[in-house]
């Protein structure tokens, strides 16, 4: 709301974007025609891929990626991962609880939010095959328990109640959260 306690045009369109009505209804408060909305996207399925694909390139997911992907040791690589996931929740934090907590109720929210975890799941599972490649993943782990490991405790609800609901600062969820990997999956 501005000053004046009217709607934007930015709020009405975030606003529109989640709610669970037709595209058609909602392009109008989001200041475009319903034609260019299909157009471009399609339905509200492909305009919420296209939001988060955007979010990822705005936050350039890529590089920070590499940048995981770059660390020289597993532990290194666990604590890089960890780093990453904090900001990036941090960053998406707000989206994520939309697409999160309406994964049940909305089959356009639940499209977007099983992009970004199937995303989530090909990270996981390459920093766990570099892992391996380095010989530092504990034997009785497979790459694939140990890919699925990491990304449940990773997960979004695992972040969200240790940094929102028990106040865990960032820098606390990072140190925690390599400890607690670097012991369950690094071989000894």
């Amino acid at each position: 709301r501005d000053s004046d306690g009217r709607e934007g045009r930015g709020d009405s369109a975030k606003r529109s974007l989640f709610a669970p009505e037709p595209l058609a209804e909602a392009s109008p408060g989001a200041g475009v025609s319903r034609q260019a909305v299909y157009l471009h996207f399609g339905d509200r399925n492909g305009l919420l891929l296209a939001l988060v694909h955007h979010m990822d390139e705005t936050l350039d997911l890529g590089a920070s990626l590499a940048h995981v992907q770059a660390a020289p040791t597993g532990a290194e690589l666990l604590e890089r991962g960890m780093r990453l996931n904090t900001e990036f929740w941090t960053a998406v934090g707000p989206v994520a609880r939309v697409l999160w907590a309406a994964e049940d109720d909305d089959e356009a929210l639940a499209v977007a939010w099983r992009d970004r975890m199937e995303l989530r799941k090909m990270a996981f599972g390459m920093m766990v095959r570099q892992l391996a490649d380095l010989s530092e993943l504990a034997a009785e782990w497979t790459v694939e328990e140990a890919a699925a490991l990491l990304y449940a405790v990773a997960h979004f609800d695992t972040w969200r109640e240790l940094t929102r609901e028990l106040h865990w600062t960032d820098d606390h969820y990072v140190d925690a959260m390599t400890r607690l990997l670097c012991r369950s999956l690094l071989a000894a």
